[in-house]
């Protein structure tokens, strides 16, 4: 089975530091993003993953490369964002004849794939979207689904219940011929829409370990709920530490640390104080620094 991960988007909510590299390649816990997707997938068996690229393409292949364990990975680089649905049209040649993954590359769960699997498959779906319920994406708006099994009803508003999407899905390749090529287009905006009465796109309720990282305080938020409370071993890419401070980073005995992200190369003068911060690779400090993300030669972006 194969999968395809996104990581085409231009990381805006992630600046200053999408400035220079995709959001995918940032840090987490000293690896980066995008292996989390990847360990993910080679755990759950998947033998092939398919990254879509955009902003700094060279960066992801950079720390992803042509293989993560088990798992082969190849790319589909988009010179012009797609969207959701396009990526899918534009990856299709690479994504084979059977049922695949897609999924985003920013965030991190323990979605049971081999149950979702049995789902898509039990229920002849073209579509099995994984969704969750719970008041904490309220304000997200969301997708209804309706009857038993759950089935999609509308967007926004609707029949039935609204569910949270997970940014997790199984799509049947057949599909893929009704997306529009080489033109940019979304699953929920233009796909899915149209086809709500013809096609089977059904919800997998999941209720377990979801976080995402789409902006600066969900990075910082995230990586500090994970600091607390550790990723279950199977979801630790190898090579992950278990401090949120780069060993390759520059940092006195006299300085302090509270709550906050030093990326690699980062010079901490004596005396300093970094508090909920996220200081990027090779940032000079001194003085207090605190609610800032900053990057090398750009002004300060506040938390």
């Amino acid at each position: 089975m194969k999968a395809l991960v996104l990581a085409a988007g231009l990381g805006t909510r992630m600046k200053p530091f999408t400035f220079l590299r995709a959001k995918a390649s940032l840090p987490l816990f000293d690896v980066p993003f995008i292996h989390y997707p990847l360990q993910y997938l080679s755990v759950n068996g998947i033998g092939e993953a398919v990254i879509n690229l955009h902003a700094h393409p060279d960066s992801v292949r950079k720390v992803a490369g042509n293989q993560y364990g088990n798992l082969r990975i190849s790319y589909s680089h988009e010179p012009e964002i797609l969207g959701t649905a396009g990526a899918m049209r534009k990856a299709a040649g690479l994504l084979g004849d059977e049922p695949f993954v897609v999924m985003n590359s920013d965030m991190i769960m323990d979605i049971p794939l081999q149950e979702v699997l049995a789902y898509h498959h039990n229920l002849n779906s073209d579509v099995t979207l994984v969704i969750m319920k719970d008041a904490r994406f309220a304000h997200y708006g969301g997708l209804y689904f309706e009857g038993d099994p759950l089935r999609l009803s509308g967007f926004r508003s609707g029949p039935g219940e609204s569910y949270h999407y997970t940014g997790f899905q199984i799509v049947s390749p057949k599909l893929l011929e009704s997306i529009p090529a080489d033109r940019k287009s979304g699953i929920f905006t233009d796909i899915y829409p149209s086809h709500i009465n013809d096609w089977k796109i059904h919800g997998f309720v999941y209720q377990g370990f979801w976080k995402e990282m789409g902006n600066l305080k969900e990075y910082l938020r995230t990586s500090l709920e994970i600091l607390r409370n550790p990723l279950p071993e199977h979801l630790q890419p190898a090579g992950a530490s278990s401090s949120l401070i780069s060993n390759r980073a520059d940092i006195p005995k006299d300085a302090e640390i509270f709550e906050s992200i030093i990326m690699d190369g980062a010079v901490i003068e004596g005396g300093s104080r970094v508090e909920h911060s996220i200081i990027g690779w090779d940032v000079p400090i001194s003085g207090r620094i605190r609610n800032q993300a900053l990057a090398r030669g750009l002004l300060p972006y506040y938390i």
